[in-house]
C-alpha cells in the first residue's frame, strides 16, 4: 500500500484535536483513513475511554469504512454487533450513525479517546456539538472527511473556528482513479 504525497503529508501532519480531510469524491480521502489513519489511531489508545466511528448512518459507515478495512484485515477488524461495538484490532469499538438529532444519546456521557467521522456534513449538528464535549480524555481526537458543502453549513463554521483543527483540502487528482474516469467526472461535475 503506497500512499500519495498528499496522504503522506498528512500522516506527517494530523497530530491535532481535530484532523479534517475535505474535498471531492474519489481524491483518496477515505483509502487512507481506512488503510492507515483508522488502524494507527486505535492501536495508540491507551483505554482512557472508548473509541468511536460514526458515519452518516451506520451502513454508510460499514461500506465505506469497515468493509474495506475487513478486506485488508479480515482477522482483525470484525462484524457490527447488534450493540453497535465491532472488534477492530483487538479493541471495542462503538459503529454508530450521526444522521439525526436521536443519536445524541449514543455518546451521550461517554468520554471518548478516539474518534472518527465519515461525511461529517450529513450529520446531525447536535450530534456533533455532543461528540465536541466527549473529546475529553488527555489524548483525545478526530479524524474525519467529508465532501464540500453550502459555505453557510454549520461544519464549515467549526472549520472556520479558532479550534485546534488540522484541514487538509483534496481535488479528484489527488487521488487514484483512472485517468479518463477523473476526466470524465470533471466533465460531469463542471459548472
Amino acid at each position: 500500500m503506497s500512499l500519495t504525497e498528499k496522504q503522506s503529508e498528512y500522516l506527517r501532519r494530523c497530530d491535532h484535536r481535530w484532523n479534517i480531510k475535505t474535498g471531492a469524491t474519489g481524491s483518496g480521502k477515505s483509502f487512507l483513513d481506512y488503510a492507515a489513519v483508522i488502524p494507527k489511531r486505535i492501536l495508540a489508545c491507551r483505554d482512557e475511554g472508548v473509541i468511536v466511528l460514526l458515519g452518516n448512518t451506520r451502513g454508510t459507515l460499514e461500506r465505506n469504512i469497515l468493509q474495506p478495512m475487513r478486506n485488508i484485515w479480515p482477522s482483525l477488524v470484525g462484524q457490527i454487533r447488534s450493540d453497535n461495538t465491532v472488534d477492530v484490532f483487538g479493541k471495542k469499538v462503538y459503529a454508530l450513525g450521526a444522521d439525526n438529532k436521536k443519536h445524541v444519546a449514543r455518546i451521550q456521557g461517554a468520554s471518548i479517546e478516539y474518534a472518527y467521522g465519515d461525511e461529517v456534513t450529513t450529520w446531525s449538528e447536535d450530534v456533533f456539538s455532543m461528540l465536541k464535549s466527549r473529546l475529553r480524555c488527555p489524548h483525545s481526537c478526530f479524524d474525519g472527511t467529508c465532501n464540500p458543502d453550502s459555505p453557510h453549513h454549520w461544519f464549515k463554521k467549526f472549520l472556520d473556528s479558532d479550534a485546534d483543527i488540522y484541514h487538509q483540502q483534496y481535488v479528484i487528482d489527488d487521488g487514484r482513479l483512472e485517468p479518463h474516469i477523473v476526466e470524465e467526472l470533471k466533465k460531469e461535475y463542471a459548472g
